[in-house]
């Protein structure tokens, strides 16, 4: 193999790699946003400015909070998680403890991996296990020899193949290359996997380790933020709040530009008749020259107009409000702030996007879950036979509205006894949803035996 042959890319990966990086900047944002230079220098503006602009810069992040609303929302409640025969094995205990080698449990790693998938679009898990091969179980259990997880991201998983299995026609990934250093590139096959080193100052590769694992299938599982269509292409969170995020950026250098020339106005002075006068730059940072045989020629400050800062200001608002109406949070920024009254059916309406969009990202984590503890059972020569179900349910309406409807429904003069107990059971699960199910039973109790006497609240 050459070196050339080993830094090749996919088509799919150079169209979208730019991409990519915009948006983990943008979900960073600070000074590996700045490193980006996304400020555009103005047409005429001179070098030393622009740099001094980008340099006092600042940037207003809403993509990163709008990626953890949605990573918030999906992991509030605990999926359902039955693991089957494997609930009984050591081994895949402790792999639930420590996903990844690196102390962090499954329920951790895949939070961190679904964050990562809402800001690229998609991100891969492979499902490895340590070459040292134990003799039996109990010495596999004791130098903790077991498959193990770990999270690729699109700007690292460089190359990649389908093929179609003659047997069932399907097509399935023949191939993936990855990035796991400077000048480390491992490439995964259907039988093993092989890893390469490009050597430094030179055009010459060496093969460094290899090996054979007997699974029939590349140990890669890709987890979707959206589908798109396109094999290992996802769809992002920030596909467009990114963009009106940077116009935010840039809105806000130029207003910062305005406020610190409209505080220091331009002096202008007559010029002596021994100088010239040509002046070759005008700011505010310099002094303009004026004849002075002009009529009151006296020297005075030039202040520049500052009504563009009100549009700015406008604009900017617009754009936040454009950033929460994409990520389907405008019901959330409204109840919020508290401003204006908008309709029922407009903020049901876009509840209700927000639970679908909420839904089929829990269905991807589902999906991709199941696939990864399959591939962590045929490492082990098992099957695996449990059930994942995460929860459909991300109601995030207004506690307090919720609260009002069930003190109203409280007060109406309904006269059984059953309804007002069952009410009661929801307004404390309502004001105290993170009890423990001792205390919710115990409360629970308590609203029947005062329902039974006649006590009300």
């Amino acid at each position: 193999m050459t070196r050339e042959e080993l830094e090749r890319t996919h088509p799919d990966y150079d169209a979208f790699a730019d991409e990519w990086r915009f948006y983990i900047r943008s979900y960073f944002g600070g000074q590996i946003y700045k490193q980006g230079n996304y400020l555009l220098q103005h047409p005429f503006e001179s070098s030393a400015n622009y740099n001094r602009r980008k340099e006092i810069s600042y940037y207003c992040n809403y993509c990163g909070p709008v990626v953890d609303i949605f990573v918030s929302h999906l992991f509030r409640k605990e999926a359902k998680k039955d693991f089957g025969s494997l609930a009984t094995d050591p081994l895949f205990n402790a792999f639930c403890k420590d996903a990844d080698l690196e102390g962090n449990s499954l329920r951790h790693f895949f939070r961190e991996a679904q964050r990562f998938a809402s800001v690229y679009g998609r991100v891969s898990v492979i499902v490895d296990k340590p070459q040292l091969i134990a003799s039996t179980r109990a010495e596999a259990q004791s130098y903790g020899l077991r498959p193990y997880i770990a999270l690729v991201t699109p700007e690292n998983l460089l190359d990649w193949s389908y093929a179609r299995v003659p047997s069932t026609g399907r097509f399935m990934l023949d191939m993936v290359k990855i990035k796991e250093g400077r000048d480390l590139y491992r490439i995964w096959t259907r039988d093993g996997w092989e890893l390469w080193r490009a050597d430094k100052g030179s055009s010459e590769v060496s093969l460094i380790d290899s090996g054979w694992h007997g699974l029939g299938e590349v140990p890669l599982v890709n987890l979707y933020n959206k589908q798109s269509g396109m094999r290992m292409i996802g769809i992002s969170d920030l596909q467009d709040i990114a963009d009106i995020n940077k116009n935010i950026y840039y809105l806000c250098s130029d207003a910062k530009e305005i406020i610190e020339n409209t505080a220091f106005p331009m002096l202008a002075v007559p010029y002596a008749r021994a100088e010239g006068k040509d002046v070759k730059e005008i700011g505010p940072r310099n002094i303009l020259q004026f004849d002075p045989s002009e009529p009151n020629s006296r020297p005075y400050w030039l202040e520049p107009p500052h009504s563009s800062l009100t549009e700015i200001r406008e604009w900017v608002k617009q754009d936040v409000s454009e950033i929460y109406r994409i990520a389907k949070l405008g019901g959330v920024k409204a109840a919020e702030e508290f401003v204006g009254q908008r309709s029922g059916v407009a903020l049901e309406l876009e509840y209700q996007q927000l639970y679908s969009t909420l839904s089929e990202k829990a269905d991807n984590i589902e999906h991709a879950e199941h696939r990864i503890l399959s591939l962590w059972a045929k490492w082990e020569g098992k099957v695996f036979d449990g059930v994942i179900d995460y929860p459909d349910d991300f109601s995030v309406r207004d506690l307090d509205r919720d609260l009002q409807n069930a003190i109203q429904a409280q007060s109406a003069e309904v006269g059984s006894p059953t309804f007002r107990k069952e009410l009661q059971k929801k307004i404390a699960a309502s004001v105290l949803p993170k009890l423990d199910d001792e205390l919710k039973t115990r409360i629970n109790k308590e609203i029947e035996a005062g329902s039974n006497s006649g006590m009300r609240i």
